[in-house]
């Protein structure tokens, strides 16, 4: 997916609230930070000596729902993705609904 968004964060560095697609979303749960690989081979033919290439990115994992009215109500786990220049990508989404509907 890998759009951009912006991110509030608590005094902690911890997301509280992002916007995507012009839409608030307040975070519902304890943000979950972790590291993710980033996909160097895109991007170059091999990683360079001496880490030329960051190979992880800061990624947190957040349960949130919009803050406003949308036409399209999306619920659901965000996964966040801080880039190295500081801003921020939605790397993935999951509606809870859509995972309702296929486990129950």
């Amino acid at each position: 997916m890998s759009e951009p968004i912006e991110v509030d964060l608590s005094s902690d560095g911890a997301p509280v609230r992002f916007i995507w697609r012009s839409v608030w979303y307040g975070v519902t749960s304890a943000p979950e930070p972790w590291l993710g690989r980033t996909a160097w081979w895109h991007s170059a033919a091999r990683a360079p000596r001496g880490g030329g290439v960051p190979l992880e990115r800061e990624m947190w994992r957040v349960d949130a729902v919009p803050l406003q009215g949308t036409r399209v109500r999306l619920d659901g786990s965000f996964d966040l993705t801080r880039l190295p220049d500081g801003s921020w990508q939605l790397a993935e989404a999951w509606d809870d609904e859509l995972e309702m509907r296929l486990f129950a």
